[in-house]
């Protein structure tokens, strides 16, 4: 009886202690929300902070899609215009970038800058959540640097960013990761088979998947699927 006793008590804990392991293995469901919430005017600093091109890496992201010297340009949630600045030097004078912003802050912010180096290849855009009242089929490439998830009707709104793009345009998108250690909350991160599945129904096909070349962030480049 009491070899009973004991043996039934072992398997108690082995239960007990399963369960458990079930429990803490599980990872917890993330709830998504969509519209992510802008980013705040008030944090500029954290967008200029020179130690961002570490793990942003600029020059690597405007390689990788072969921005060249006279192409037409968009910068979509050009914010501070960080990468505004970038866009307008690597197509030079012949050139020209669309700087598109939701937020009379960020515009502003973003025009004095260009204008104080001396930048005079951007039109800065105030656009608003449902149009980025960009020209049709002038743009080479657009480009959404960590902007994707605060976009209310995605579907709709890249339609009309086709609309904007030359045949045969690229559209990158680039997006916080669940792993990283950095970026907007993890309700606000989008997946990337959520971005790909979204892109499909706004009719655009993956040109390239990029990998390997941002820590934090994926890389994802699209074209019209009747381009």
């Amino acid at each position: 009886m009491l070899n009973q006793y004991r043996y039934a008590k072992v398997l108690l804990v082995f239960a007990v202690t399963g369960c458990f392991c079930v429990a803490i293995g599980a990872p917890e469901e993330i709830r998504r929300e969509r519209p992510g919430t802008l980013f705040s005017p008030s944090r500029i600093p954290l967008l200029e902070d020179p130690g961002r091109d570490v793990w942003q890496k600029p020059d690597e992201v405007l390689k990788a899609l072969d921005i060249k010297r006279g192409q037409v340009v968009a910068d979509i949630g050009a914010g501070s215009g960080y990468l505004t600045a970038k866009l307008s030097e690597r197509v030079g004078e012949s050139g020209i970038v669309y700087a598109v912003d939701i937020q009379q802050e960020m515009v502003a912010y973003a025009r004095k800058k260009l204008m104080d180096r001396g930048l005079k290849n951007v039109v800065v855009v105030l656009g608003d959540m449902d149009d980025p009242k960009l020209p049709p089929e002038k743009m080479d490439t657009i480009i959404l640097l960590s902007t994707y998830h605060e976009i209310a009707k995605p579907i709709e709104f890249m339609k009309k960013l086709k609309l904007a793009l030359k045949p045969r345009g690229k559209l990158a998108i680039l997006e916080f990761t669940d792993e990283s250690p950095i970026g907007p909350p993890l309700k606000f991160r989008l997946p990337e088979d959520v971005v790909m599945d979204e892109m499909q129904q706004a009719d655009f096909i993956l040109l390239q998947k990029h990998t390997l070349l941002l820590p934090y962030q994926c890389f994802l480049v699209f074209t019209a699927s009747n381009s």
